[in-house]
């Protein structure tokens, strides 16, 4: 019998127990596949040889899905050619042929009889090849074909020990009596052998390539022929030969067919079934190789894998005989055992926790056995808890910070970051980095949103962990490319106009960003314009200090290169003395002074200011200013009579100028000249002459008795005044008359009826560290002078408040009572602060931070080009030389210092542009507390002057005062920004609001204005209170618009808001 497997290589076994006795006769096919599931077995006939008028009759029956059984047969049925097929759904994936099988047809060789040698009939083949594969028929001439005998010739497509499509590769060296398959070099072991040389021997009675299967016969596999896969063919079972297989092994050989013999070494002894039994210490086929026990090589004691990865774990090991792959185990000492499935590998499919713990790694050989114990640590690999971050971001790369915190376990080898662009269907790109903070994704599309994920690992394989939480971002706008050049700069006092030009278009830009920086490169400031803008006037620039000006398009965030830079540096230099300045007694209390204008007006003059004293005083000098720098003429009033003044003048453009030399003047007398003629007439007689001098020296007598009386009433009038000055009363806020008492830098509040005194502590400042400079405001109460102030041995500039003289006690009140509320607010830099404080000869001076650029209102009113400088109007396409950013911060800063004011539970009531300073870099600071109170909610108890166009409904129908009511305020404040300085309500009257406010009407909505920052400002406006945003929330909408970099006021749509020349607290309440 011989088995020939087709299409692919399948473990299959047929075997006969080659009865003569059809009824006796049995086949069986065995597939030894470790997945037999959807195999299908059948063993079928052929009756290609032996012609017959009817089909052969036998049973196939299927008593287990890897067998299939042939019985039942009958006659001549059992002689023939016999198949095992082996199919897999629709393919037939293997089949076994039982002896006449046949491709090339019959043919007839006789053979004489002379030719017969002791009863055996020789046919030669000569050089055979594979057209001689077949089966070839042995019979008498003239019996039937049933009487013949059959030999099926097998020949391989490749010479000896060589195998493949070429029959280009060694064959491995089979070994008891296995054959080298020619398509793919496996050893095709014979029945009661296994391995991959056939090196290993079955028990007796088993066979299969794993030695899986067993013959079942009380007698083991005596009598059973067994077919395998060509090139073997069939044979006995290891241990028998005969042709029924029922014949022993004879002394000294063993195998299938019993054809291989033993030839045992050092003692050992044949076994008939597996050839030599060696004793202990000798091994191999002929026991001619000596043991040496296993020895397990290189491994590590402690060993780590990643949570759910596909571990790999090596054992190598060494000794005699070499230990083979089933001679190595990986066992978890409490439980797992692994069978490698490849020599000294192992692999656990899928780590989990359970898998931590102690494992050994054991080797047991006929040499002896050998184990090593280790630890394996199963880790988790690591895990973002928070989405990436952008860091910046240009038109094609983003730059991202992957990963601020994450769980499981580390370090982190690298990081994995994935991007694809948004709705879309493209797949996701990814880039790896090692140990960085951050990561570039580079050749991106400009202004397209991208999906964004990382992905950390940890060493190992399998470290990859989850992907982390996404996050979406943008890439800028596409870089412009185009430079600008500056051309020009032109100074004007403090203030540099750049002019700057583009050669060619670009139409990837929508403007223009100009940087200010220092000398250094640190930046400074930055500006933007449109794009049709060439020129921008940089404002209130420092004296003696170097700059550096640079311009560059900008395309949404994206820039484009920088011009050259262009250096400026201001030489502060103001106007010249004015000339020839004169002096003129006016009355005894007032002088006219006369001057020409300086010389050099150096940028032209804006005011003048005059300033005199007493000759011989060396206190506080007094000044007053002109209104514009046209007039050359000022009477200066409030003198003093019979008194010698000194007086001196100096010219302001933006800077002050030079002083000229002093002039004096006396101012008259009461009742005389300054001078008595000297006239004499000729011919009166002596006598009259003394008459007239006795009436002289009379009338002069009398005049001195009446001015010393004049003066002695003078000094009571003057001490009662003081008096009333150094202790004097206002209301505070809880309606109780409080006494103020100035002692040592402290005010005290003493409050009627209750004795005890509450000391509000302020910071002192001395009179002699304060030098008085120029008035800068004044109103009909109070005088506002800018001063240098020394405190704490520093030196800086100040406005000095104060009241004038004989102002009423509400003033005094009110002025108090802003003393206390700035000293209970501290320090913000958008609130006005406090300095400190003097009080000289019963007169509070209060120091508060200098704001260089005046109120607010004023600083927008001024901004105005339309009408003051229509050619650059004209040339910026703008109504202002204020940007629609620094219009927004004004309001920004404002709406921060009101949030810090309602934290400190202080209502302004009287917020409003002109109630706000412009300091240093432009910074918006919240001023005048005079009404200020620091109840939650206050209630106004009488009528007065007070700001109605920017009073909520609640403060002009009930009095109530809540920082609601300074939120409708900030609405009102915003409106005058967006329209520089215009007069809300312009044209209507105060009855008009009263009637028309609660009943829906508000402001309308200025052309240059967005439709988000006009929103903000009815929401300030709603009827009920609590409706309106608090100013936390105001300050977050305005700093989010500023950095959204749109424009929100739009200068070059500017409607030319008109200001009324009104008293805003002069309209009745």
């Amino acid at each position: 019998m011989k088995c020939v497997l087709s299409d692919a290589v399948m473990d299959l076994t047929m075997t006969s127990n080659g009865a003569t006795s059809a009824h006796h006769f049995r086949l069986s096919c065995v597939s030894g596949e470790c997945d037999t599931d959807g195999i299908q077995l059948s063993i079928t006939k052929d009756n290609s040889i032996v012609l017959r008028a009817d089909s052969p009759h036998f049973d196939v029956q299927r008593p287990q899905t890897k067998e299939v059984v042939a019985t039942g047969f009958t006659g001549f049925d059992h002689s023939g050619i016999f198949y095992c097929h082996s199919k897999r759904g629709s393919d037939q994936t293997g089949s076994i042929t039982l002896i006449n099988n046949y491709s090339k047809g019959n043919y007839y060789y006789m053979t004489p009889i002379a030719d017969v040698q002791n009863r055996t009939a020789v046919l030669d083949l000569m050089k055979v090849d594979e057209s001689h594969t077949g089966i070839y028929s042995v019979s008498y001439v003239g019996d039937s074909a049933l009487y013949s005998a059959w030999i099926r010739l097998i020949v391989r497509e490749c010479p000896k020990n060589k195998w493949g499509s070429d029959c280009d590769k060694d064959c491995p060296e089979c070994l008891n009596g296995g054959m080298c398959h020619d398509k793919n070099g496996d050893c095709v072991c014979p029945p009661g052998f296994m391995g991959m040389c056939c090196e290993t021997a079955c028990r007796e009675g088993m066979f299969g390539r794993s030695c899986q299967e067993s013959c079942k016969s009380e007698n083991g596999c005596q009598g059973l022929s067994f077919c395998l896969t060509d090139p073997y063919g069939c044979s006995c079972a290891s241990g028998w030969h005969g042709d029924r297989c029922r014949k022993p092994c004879l002394e000294g050989m063993y195998g299938a067919d019993c054809l291989l013999s033993c030839n045992c070494k050092n003692k050992g002894k044949c076994n008939r079934f597996s050839g030599c039994q060696c004793p202990t210490g000798w091994r191999g086929q002929y026991c001619d190789k000596s043991d040496r026990a296993p020895e397990i090589l290189d491994m590590a004691s402690n060993l780590e894998g990643n949570l759910n990865s596909s571990h790999k774990i090596t054992c190598s090991a060494t000794g005699h005989p070499l230990p083979s792959h089933m001679s190595i185990e990986l066992r978890k000492l409490e439980s797992t055992v692994l069978k490698v499935k490849a020599t000294a590998h192992f692999e656990i499919p899928r780590l989990s926790a359970e898998h931590n713990g102690l494992w050994e790694c054991r080797v047991s050989t006929n040499g002896g056995q050998n184990s090593f114990k280790f630890i394996l640590t199963v880790k988790e690999p690591p895990y973002p808890t928070t989405a990436p971050k952008l860091l910046s971001r240009s038109s094609k790369q983003l730059v991202v910070k992957p990963v601020d915190t994450y769980v499981g376990d580390g370090p982190i080898v690298s990081t994995k970051l994935l991007y694809k662009p948004v709705d879309t269907e493209d797949s996701w790109s990814s880039i790896i980095v090692y140990g960085s903070d951050q990561i570039t994704l580079p050749n991106l599309k400009p202004s397209t949103r991208y999906h964004v994920r990382v992905q950390l690992a940890r060493q190992g394989e399998g470290g990859e962990g989850p992907l982390g939480p996404e996050a979406i971002m943008e890439t800028d706008c596409l870089e412009p490319t185009a430079r600008p050049e500056i051309d020009s700069c032109s100074l004007e006092g403090r203030n540099a106009t750049i002019r700057w030009s583009l050669i060619g278009t670009s139409r990837e830009a929508t403007g223009f960003l100009v940087q200010l920086n220092g000398p250094h490169g640190e930046k400074l400031r930055e500006e933007t314009t449109l794009l049709n803008v060439l020129s921008i006037k940089l404002y209130n620039l420092e004296y003696h200090r170097d700059y550096q000006v640079v311009v560059r398009l900008i395309n949404c965030g994206s820039h484009g290169p920088l011009s050259k830079p262009h250096h400026i540096h201001i030489y502060k230099q103001g106007p010249s003395s004015p000339r020839n300045v004169q002096a003129d007694a006016l009355s005894i209390n007032a002088v006219r002074l006369h001057w020409q204008p300086p010389e050099d007006p150096n940028g032209g003059i804006v005011k003048y200011s005059i300033e005199y004293q007493p000759v011989g005083q060396s206190s506080f000098h007094p000044w007053v200013d002109t209104d514009d720098g046209n007039k050359t003429t000022k009477d200066v009033t409030s003198l003093n009579g019979s008194t010698l003044y000194q007086f001196r003048v100096r010219a302001f453009s933006k800077v002050p100028g030079e002083w000229s030399k002093f002039v004096q003047a006396r101012t008259r007398g009461d009742g005389f000249s300054n001078y008595i003629p000297n006239t004499q007439q000729v011919g009166r007689p002596m006598a009259e002459d003394h008459q007239l001098l006795w009436a002289v020296v009379g009338s002069v007598a009398v005049t001195c008795v009446s001015i010393l009386l004049a003066l002695l009433i003078l000094f009571y009038i003057s001490k009662s005044v003081l008096k009333r000055k150094r202790t004097f009363t206002y209301q505070s806020g809880s309606g109780e008359e409080t006494i103020l008492q100035f002692n040592s830098g402290t005010l005290t509040l003493t409050r009627r009826p209750k004795p005890s005194t509450e000391p509000l502590t302020y910071p002192i400042l001395e009179w002699e560290d304060i030098k008085f400079e120029d008035v800068i405001g004044e109103g009909n109460f109070g005088q506002v002078i800018k001063a240098m102030v020394k405190k704490d041995g520093i030196k800086m500039s100040a406005a000095i408040k104060m009241l004038k003289e004989f102002s009423s006690e509400n003033d005094h009140r009110d002025f108090a009572g802003e003393l206390e509320v700035l000293c209970k607010l501290g320090q913000h830099p958008n609130i006005i602060n406090l300095i400190g404080a003097c009080e000289n000869r019963g007169y509070l001076y209060i120091a508060i931070e200098y704001a260089p650029y005046g109120n607010l209102l004023d600083f927008l009113r001024k901004s105005r080009v339309l009408e003051t400088d229509p050619a650059f109007a004209k040339e910026h396409g703008t109504a202002s030389t204020l940007t629609s950013q620094q219009l927004l911060q004004f309001a920004a800063d404002v709406a921060t210092g009101m949030h810090y004011l309602g934290d400190k539970q202080f209502i302004h009531r009287d917020l409003a542009a002109r109630n706000v300073l412009v300091g240093d870099n432009l910074v918006a600071k919240i001023a005048d507390f005079g009404l200020s109170r620091g109840e939650e909610v206050y209630v106004k108890k009488t009528m007065g002057r007070l700001p109605v166009r920017w009073m909520a409904i609640e403060s002009l129908n009930y009095s109530v005062y809540t920082t609601k009511s300074d939120v409708w305020s900030f609405g009102v404040l915003l409106w005058e920004i967006v329209s520089l300085g215009g007069t809300p309500y312009c044209g209507m009257t105060c009855a008009e609001l009263y009637e028309k406010l609660p009943q829906g009407y508000r402001m309308e909505q200025p052309r240059n204005c967005d439709d988000e920052v006009y929103e903000l400002m009815r929401q300030c406006w709603r009827d009920r209170p609590y409706e309106r945003p608090p100013f936390s929330q105001i300050s977050v909408q305005l700093n989010r618009m500023q950095e959204a970099r749109k424009i929100y006021v739009n200068m070059a749509l500017f409607e030319n808001f008109t200001y009324a020349g009104i008293d805003a607290t002069a309209e009745e309440a």
